[in-house]
């Protein structure tokens, strides 16, 4: 559409069937939420951070759950393309950062 913009605030992360969406540090679970056509989203606080993983087909920490670096949060959904993609962004409060710069691939 002319004259719209739109702002990616994170990274989209392409994976196989059965990719698990891994905590980048340990943290507290402080939401997990349903988006869009059945995806769900989590949000991990890591004291004054905060990762989002989305596009999930499933959950496997609920809100409140401690998690360590590395563990797993849930199974990444495929998108209408049939691809296996996370949606991954990161946040220090409410300044948007540079994923790129925390993931390990």
């Amino acid at each position: 559409m002319e004259n719209v913009q739109l702002t990616n605030l994170g990274v989209d992360l392409q994976g196989r069937s059965g990719a698990e969406a891994r905590s980048i540090f340990q943290g507290v679970v402080s939401a997990v939420f349903q988006q869009g056509q059945g995806e769900i989203g989590i949000l991990v606080r890591h004291g004054n951070y905060i990762s989002v993983y989305c596009n999930l087909s499933s959950a496997k920490v609920k809100k409140g759950d401690a998690v360590a670096a590395g563990q797993s949060l849930g199974l990444v959904n495929k998108n209408s393309d049939g691809n296996y993609i996370l949606h991954f962004q990161l946040h220090k409060e409410s300044v948007k950062l540079n994923p790129q710069e925390w993931i390990k691939l």
